[in-house]
């Protein structure tokens, strides 16, 4: 499964995350729209808290497309099926 080892907001306002995966770095963004989408709720004001507190329930998703896209891509809305 997909550990959380860091995630920060970039300067580009989106988070970035820094995961490991089987033992291997995984680098990549997500969309503060995406997460807010993914959550069901209109704003997030601490990204970062919010990432880590529902990591449980987005790590599996995330999983696969880690797994499928490899490293630096932008989770979406749409990657998460919202």
């Amino acid at each position: 499964m997909l550990t959380l080892l860091a995630c920060r907001v970039d300067r580009s306002q989106m988070l970035l995350v820094n995961s490991r995966l089987d033992g291997y770095p995984a680098y990549f963004h997500i969309e503060p729209a995406a997460l807010a989408d993914f959550l069901r709720v209109d704003s997030i004001p601490d990204l970062p808290a919010c990432l880590t507190e529902n990591w449980p329930a987005l790590a599996p998703t995330l999983t696969r497309l880690v797994r499928r896209f490899g490293n630096d891509f932008t989770v979406t809305s749409a990657l998460l099926g919202c």
